[in-house]
């Protein structure tokens, strides 16, 4: 199996059980708060579709496609990107339902997907530097290692979420 069959197989993988907690969390918990303040926890299973979907522009942003893209981390300071991504999952992930949550999953699965298939072989070991706004993906990040986020993104937050229902 090459590295690609190996993503796509682990982000379908994740996709099957982002679909089996969102069937485990009752509909009247997605309203109740999560262990972050900022959200409920419907709110958070909502911001876990996000991940799939933004790193569209950061693999455009390690394969040197956009070179603008890595301007974006010196520039922006956590707190404003951490600012943003609370204001943005508060406003768009509130009260869905299932649903909603599942089909914005999947719509942000099928867009990662299609950006996998784009991809080069030789680009999974290019790599950039990130600020670390987000413990998971610091430092140096290989494509590769960009794509793996998606199940590491999903399962931070499965734990946060499973001692809650």
């Amino acid at each position: 199996m090459s590295i690609r069959d190996d993503l796509r197989r682990e982000i379908e993988e994740t996709r099957t059980a982002f679909h089996r907690l969102v069937d485990e969390v009752p509909e009247e918990a997605l309203s109740r708060p999560s262990d972050n303040p900022a959200w409920t926890i419907g709110e958070v299973l909502y911001h876990m579709s996000l991940a799939p979907r933004l790193m569209v522009a950061d693999v455009s942003m390690i394969t040197g496609e956009r070179q603008a893209y890595r301007l974006l981390p010196k520039l922006i300071p956590q707190a404003l990107f951490d600012w943003v991504n609370k204001v943005y999952t508060r406003s768009k992930g509130r009260n869905l339902s299932h649903r909603e949550l599942i089909e914005a999953y999947d719509q942000a699965t099928v867009k990662i997907l299609q950006v996998l298939e784009s991809v080069g072989k030789e680009d999974f070991e290019k790599r950039a530097v990130y600020p670390g706004w987000d413990p998971l993906l610091a430092g140096e990040v290989t494509l590769a290692q960009l794509f793996h986020y998606v199940k590491a993104h999903f399962e931070v937050h499965e734990g946060q979420i499973r001692h809650l229902i």
